[in-house]
């Protein structure tokens, strides 16, 4: 059942025909089959009957056509947005299917790199052998065409040699740059031992109707992949140069009415104090979640085909108490000592991220352990049986450093380590919280610091918040720089992890959905991979009347996320204001119904982004001041659990 043709198949072009190619018809036939809308993506693979739903495997609500892959689908991001940049370096503004498929509307000088650059995005995305029904072959090293891609080739064939003869007489400028973008992707593939991996998953994945699981690749840092790009590093450059500027204008102010710069890091010395307990309390929780963790599970797996029943509650049991200690003893030791907030959020932060740790091994190697039986290592060494039943320890180790919380045995990895990008990056580490610093000394603490001593009213509570708006939303931005873009990538540096994808375009996204979705990967990829897959197996296997509720793996994933940052919070600043609480669990959610395509929706997520860390910032600094200059409304907890702002009695004067 043939389709019919996409609207841009007419379109119009001034070139003769460059993008034939005798010596590389497989890539012809790519371009073609794009244009003909005759590929192995789910939309077309639906419409033959050959698929039980048109839905994208990675996007999981949108159908899977043509449009979607190239143009929308978020698994593709990185090398979209790259494709994007260097468009704009040909002067080429428009980006949609005629121009990628056909050059449309492009002078002639430039058709043929537009449609090398076109080709090298398929060939980056590891499209061809999967997506658009053609196996791309080297000629060297062959490789085994997949079932479904024989059968749509063989009820396709006669349609698709007519449609090459049609298309034949029209003048498509696809360029005879295909054959080049190929050699590097050889070169690319050649270089990672897991693309084969990311293709077998994929199909896998899609013949069998489950999610897919996280697939890692070696891929670059998105950010560090657009500064390569002349254009985005001059707004790079403009952005630092505006931040400068700023700090200057501050600094003039305060000589010109003080004499002299305020040149105190008392704040920062005061949030940073009692490190030598932090690093105490560091050790304590790395030892028990790197030894502990893995000898008993090492033990458990080893044993319980004994008495599987005695060993998996009883491990079970333990399992659950230590992880309630992870949470409880850390926790327990930072209200002792009373560390002050940033030392507390560093306690905090690594208390959740062991705990994520441990969760995604346990959970990632329990069934290997389950499904053992005592024939299986029959015809294996001792050390291949034991690395079946639980991994080797030194996998392990490296998951706990790793800048990832899904675990995998192996994770793609550089050959060498570039330590002058780790000194760059911890050096950016170092101006942003130092920077950040100096946003809250200029901006926050004048504003809020004499709270509960002078009356405060509606009309200051507005101001307030729209005061806090600028300093807020660059705190914000140092903050993903610092840790998502600049620790992260230290680390990976250091450990030569070569998946550096902890984040996507977040700032391109029209809807919330997409923002949640990008703005945090290694969050996001742990949740997805262990609580909504998890609940979404569960929900197919009580039924379909379970199965339609698709709401709530989602509602789940935003109530744990909401809960934890509010924990956090709670802990560091010691005191509960759910105001993140709210905003996140409450707007956040109602947000992720409203679905836009109309890029007009990127400005009131930025106007809303911007104007909620205004309302954080504000609220949250309002609070912490008037439990300093505010006496206590209620004794115990309940003074912990009632925000003292609201109760505050102003003072006259």
């Amino acid at each position: 059942m043939p389709s019919a043709s996409p609207p841009w198949a007419n379109t119009a072009v001034t070139s003769s025909q460059p993008w034939i190619r005798k010596k590389s018809r497989v890539l012809d036939v790519t371009l073609t089959r794009l244009r003909l809308g005759h590929t192995t993506l789910t939309a077309h693979l639906h419409r033959l009957r050959l698929s039980p739903d048109p839905h994208c495997p990675w996007c999981m609500n949108f159908p899977e056509t043509i449009e979607h892959f190239l143009l929308q689908c978020p698994h593709f991001h990185s090398h979209r947005v790259v494709l994007q940049s260097q468009l704009l370096a040909l002067n080429v503004t428009t980006f949609d299917l005629p121009t990628l498929l056909a050059a449309a509307g492009v002078p002639p000088s430039r058709q043929h790199a537009v449609i090398r650059l076109t080709c090298a995005f398929l060939r980056k995305t590891e499209a061809t052998d999967n997506r658009t029904g053609v196996t791309a072959r080297d000629e060297h090293q062959p490789q085994p065409t997949l079932d479904l891609h024989r059968h749509i080739e063989s009820e396709l064939s006669e349609v698709v040699e007519k449609k090459l003869q049609a298309f034949g007489e029209e003048n498509l400028p696809v360029s005879g740059c295909l054959a080049s973008s190929f050699s590097s992707f050889s070169s690319i593939s050649s270089s990672s031992s897991f693309s084969s991996f990311s293709s077998s998953s994929t199909s896998s994945h899609k013949s069998g109707g489950h999610l897919p699981s996280r697939v890692f690749a070696v891929r670059p840092s998105l950010l560090k992949e657009l500064l390569t790009v002349n254009h985005m590093e001059s707004v790079y450059n403009i952005f630092v140069a505006i931040l400068v500027l700023l700090f200057f204008n501050k600094v003039l102010d305060e000589i010109i009415h003080t004499g002299s710069p305020n040149l105190d890091l008392s704040l920062i010395m005061w949030a940073f104090g009692g490190l030598d307990r932090v690093i105490v309390i560091w050790v304590c929780m790395f030892t028990s979640t790197s030894v502990l963790v893995y000898v008993a599970f090492h033990h458990w797996a080893h044993s319980r085909h004994a008495m599987p029943v005695l060993y998996d509650w009883t491990a079970g049991v333990l399992y659950l108490c230590y992880l309630g200690l992870l949470v409880h003893l850390p926790l327990q030791a930072l209200l002792h000592h009373d560390l002050p907030p940033a030392s507390a959020f560093i306690i905090l932060c690594e208390q959740v991220r062991m705990f994520m740790k441990t969760w995604a091994f346990v959970r990632s190697n329990l069934s290997r352990a389950r499904n053992y039986k005592k024939d299986d290592d029959a015809g294996s060494s001792e050390g291949q049986s034991g690395s079946s039943l639980c991994p080797n320890f030194s996998h392990y180790l490296y998951f706990l450093f790793a800048p990832t919380l899904v675990y995998r045995d192996e994770y793609p990895r550089n050959k060498t380590c570039d330590w002058q990008k780790v000194i760059n990056d911890l050096g950016q580490v170092i101006g942003c919280l130092f920077y950040t610093h100096f946003l809250f000394v200029r901006f926050c603490v004048p504003v809020f610091q004499k709270f509960g001593r002078e009356s405060f009213n509606g009309t200051n509570l507005l101001v307030a918040v729209f005061s806090c708006m600028f300093p807020g939303s660059l705190v914000l931005l140092c903050g993903f720089f610092a840790i998502l873009h600049a620790w992260l990538n230290a680390f990976a540096e250091m450990m030569r992890f070569a998946d550096r994808m902890f984040y996507k375009d977040w700032w391109n996204s029209t809807s919330y959905a997409r923002f949640y979705r990008t703005w945090n990967c290694v969050v996001h990829d742990w949740l997805y991979e262990y609580v909504y897959r998890d609940i979404v197996l569960w929900q197919r296997r009580r039924g379909e009347a379970c199965t339609r509720l698709r709401c709530v793996p989602m509602l789940v994933v935003f109530f744990i996320s909401s809960v934890v940052h509010e924990y956090i919070l709670a802990f560091a600043f010691r005191f509960f204001y759910p105001v993140l609480l709210v905003m996140f669990g409450g707007f956040g959610v109602a947000f992720m119904f409203v679905n836009s395509k109309a890029r007009q929706f990127n400005i009131f997520l930025w106007v809303t982004l911007i104007f909620g860390t205004g309302i954080l910032m504000c609220l949250y600094s309002m609070e912490w001041y008037a439990r300093i200059n505010c006496p206590p409304t209620f004794d115990g907890m309940l003074d912990y659990m009632v925000p003292r702002s609201l109760n505050c009695e102003f003072s006259s004067h």
